[in-house]
C-alpha cells in the first residue's frame, strides 16, 4: 500500500524517479505495427453514434480517436487516446522491470514510466500527455494531435515489448 501511494504521488506530481528513465531498454522482442490510420477517419468518427473510431492493430494497446472532447473549457476537434490493462503474458517482462524500478505494475506505475520516459527522451511531446483517466487497472493517455499520438504509441509499444 505504501509503495502504491509513493507511485501515485510521483505520478500526480509529474516528478518520476530518475531511475525510471535510465533502466528501460529499447530493444524490442516484437516488431512495431505500422502506423495506419484510415484516410476517411473523420467520416468514420462522424458516422459513429458515439463519435469514436478504435484501432486494435497495436494490441494490447487500444488506440481510440474521438470527437466531442472538451478540456479546460476548450473544445478539442479530435482527441487521440491510448489505453491498456497491464496484465497477462504480454506484460510479464515489462512488469517485472517496473517492480525493479520500485513501481507497481498497474495503471499508475505505467503512467509514471511513460511520463518519465517522455520527459527524458521525448520532451517535444511530454507536456501534451494527459493522464487524467488513468486508474489502478488501466493506463490511459490522451493527446490532441495525430503526430503526438504516433510518437506516444511507438514509445509505449517499445516499453511494453522491451527485452
Amino acid at each position: 500500500m505504501q509503495l502504491w501511494r509513493y507511485n501515485r504521488r510521483h505520478w500526480r506530481s509529474g516528478r518520476p524517479s530518475p531511475a525510471i528513465v535510465h533502466q528501460m531498454a529499447y530493444t524490442m522482442k516484437t516488431a512495431q505495427p505500422n502506423w495506419s490510420i484510415p484516410e476517411n477517419l473523420l467520416e468514420l468518427v462522424d458516422g459513429d453514434e458515439g463519435g469514436i473510431w478504435e484501432g486494435d492493430s497495436w494490441d494490447p494497446i487500444l488506440l481510440t480517436v474521438m470527437k466531442g472532447t472538451v478540456y479546460r473549457g476548450r473544445a478539442i476537434p479530435l482527441a487521440w487516446q491510448i489505453e491498456f490493462e497491464p496484465v497477462g503474458p504480454n506484460f510479464e517482462v515489462a512488469n517485472e522491470r517496473l517492480r525493479t524500478l520500485g513501481l507497481d505494475p498497474d495503471g499508475y506505475g505505467w503512467a509514471t514510466l511513460i511520463k518519465g520516459v517522455a520527459d527524458k527522451y521525448h520532451p517535444d511531446i511530454a507536456k501534451e500527455l494527459q493522464f487524467g483517466d488513468t486508474e489502478q487497472t488501466t493506463c490511459v493517455v490522451w493527446v490532441e494531435s495525430e503526430n503526438t499520438c504516433r510518437k506516444l504509441i511507438q514509445m509505449t509499444w517499445a516499453l511494453i515489448n522491451a527485452e
